[in-house]
């Protein structure tokens, strides 16, 4: 029986979206992809007991209001109801021990649970930084990444790949538990995991455009994450 995975969506102009090759990705790797709605605390629960895991994909900016900041000059579009959405999507899913993928945006709602900050404009706030936003296709790749944790290592099975790169903000100080993974040349986060929960892992690229056209790192980890939904499910959901 293949592992359900919950994903989110965005919401533009009252109407949830998103891209598909979110669900290509999920599908490639062995998974059933499903679209979750903006979660509530009357419906969470029951979202979350007919999935095996949770993708938190990418999107619009945060609410600095969420970690404790005023909106820097260049901050774009926020949409508080959706940033609502997923933090509670984050808390219940890791209280019940379910795998969690983050997406770009979706490792600074990751971060910013965990009591975190965000840069809210790199090419402002990071020194020399490289560029983050890259104008080539979504399946081009665009600067490099250094894995720096053994479970990462495993997963990628390289120390050193490129990736795409769509983004302007980044996390800043990490939250309570998570641990620095991978790093770009400028120093920028480019992914992170957390010290106790079986599969809480998120990466700042969009891996989603990757992997349905044959990117190995792409793959790997849709394909580590599936595997531990798959898990979860033999297991019993918590």
């Amino acid at each position: 029986m293949k592992p359900v995975i919950g994903l989110t969506m965005y919401d533009i102009d009252k109407k949830l979206d998103i891209n598909n090759a979110y669900l290509d990705s999920i599908e490639i790797a062995g998974g059933i992809p499903i679209c979750l709605p903006n979660a509530t605390e009357e419906n969470v629960d029951a979202l979350l007991d007919r999935v095996d895991g949770i993708v938190l994909i990418g999107g619009e900016d945060i609410d600095p209001e969420l970690f404790g900041e005023e909106p820097h000059p260049n901050i774009g579009r926020v949409v508080r109801k959706r940033d609502d959405s997923d933090l509670l999507l984050m808390k219940r899913a890791f209280e019940r021990d379910l795998p969690i993928l983050g997406v770009c945006r979706g490792m600074q709602i990751m971060n910013v649970f965990f009591g975190g900050t965000i840069l809210q404009d790199i090419p402002s706030q990071v020194e020399g930084a490289i560029g983050h936003k890259q104008a080539s296709k979504r399946g081009a790749l665009a600067h490099s990444v250094e894995v720096l944790t053994p479970k990462m290592k495993v997963i990628f099975e390289d120390e050193v790949f490129r990736v795409n790169t769509f983004h302007h903000q980044s996390v800043g100080e990490l939250g309570e538990g998570l641990i620095l993974s991978a790093v770009a040349k400028d120093g920028v986060i480019e992914a992170m995991e957390h010290e106790d929960h079986p599969y809480c892992i998120s990466v700042q690229w969009h891996p989603e455009e990757l992997a349905p056209i044959g990117n190995i790192h792409a793959q790997r980890l849709f394909s580590s994450f599936v595997e531990a939904c798959q898990t979860s499910l033999v297991g019993g959901k918590p």
